[in-house]
């Protein structure tokens, strides 16, 4: 059980350490007379987000087919 504990402690270290260092800085405060908001910055979601969709049915695939086995032969 400390072993499954470790692993998940490492992946959700390496998982979310880069957020941090790929976060952007708060943008300007307007200036006076300025109604329209600065341009939005880049979205990158919207770039892979079949390739997200698809490992994520793959994923659930492949647990709900191992807990079904796992089931079976018990």
């Amino acid at each position: 059980m400390r072993i499954v504990r470790t692993v998940w402690l490492v992946f959700f270290l390496m998982v979310f350490n880069p957020l941090y260092i790929l976060a952007e800085e708060m943008p300007p405060p307007p200036r006076a007379g300025e109604t329209k908001p600065p341009p939005p910055t880049k979205v990158p979601i919207n770039e892979d987000l079949s390739f997200l969709i698809a490992s994520g049915l793959i994923l659930g695939i492949t647990i709900i087919y191992r807990n079904k086995t796992k089931k079976a032969s018990i």
